[in-house]
């Protein structure tokens, strides 16, 4: 029965984060603080009783809502970071047949207009967030007269798939990226108990 699900859930699971009610709502509540005289943001948002906080890369903005958050790098207008989660029953297993199909769902999830899609590289566990590992997959194509790259990170928790994905032009992608990711690496989920405790310290 097991097997059975997840071969109906591997070949919609992009698909559903497009369409499905997510696990997280992603409509962010954010937050200014100085530190070491610089000054950062935090977004915070809603998983059920949980909360999840993560740190914003310097001077990069976000929006979202139900099912996404967005962020974007300052002056790029062709590079966008989404955040986004899908309900599930049981955790995705990254096995030979998983990141396969996974593979060909990236592929077709990229824009209409796209041409030349390719996979250029895949890594297991680029992040592990409370210990759920990982599968990244980059992708190279060709839209609107130059080459953009796309990461595409699935996160395994054990009641829903975590789904990053940041897109660039090429030229610029390897450093936004990176950004991207340190704050993905910042990924902290916040039980109602960790928030009272810590409403309780800030009052004293």
């Amino acid at each position: 029965m097991q097997s059975a699900f997840r071969k109906a859930l591997i070949p919609t699971l992009l698909g559903l984060a497009a369409t499905a009610r997510a696990a997280i709502d992603f409509t962010p509540t954010v937050n200014q603080y100085q530190s070491e005289g610089a000054l950062y943001s935090s977004a915070t948002f809603k998983d059920e009783k949980r909360s999840v906080s993560i740190i914003m890369p310097r001077s990069w903005t976000c929006h979202g809502d139900s099912s996404r958050l967005q962020m974007a790098p300052p002056q790029q207008t062709l590079a966008e970071g989404v955040l986004q989660s899908v309900p599930t029953k049981t955790p995705l297993r990254f096995d030979a047949a998983t990141v396969t199909s996974l593979e060909q769902q990236v592929l077709t999830t990229l824009p209409p207009e796209s041409r030349n899609a390719t996979i250029v590289s895949q890594q297991e566990n680029p992040v592990i967030l409370n210990q759920n590992l990982s599968y990244e997959f980059v992708v190279s194509y060709q839209a609107l007269g130059q080459t953009f790259l796309r990461s595409v990170i699935l996160v395994s928790c054990p009641d829903q798939a975590l789904i990053f994905k940041f897109t660039a032009p090429k030229t610029t992608f390897d450093a936004l990226n990176r950004s991207f990711r340190q704050s993905l690496c910042s990924w902290q989920w916040i039980e109602p108990a960790a928030s009272s405790v810590r409403a309780v310290t800030a009052s004293r």
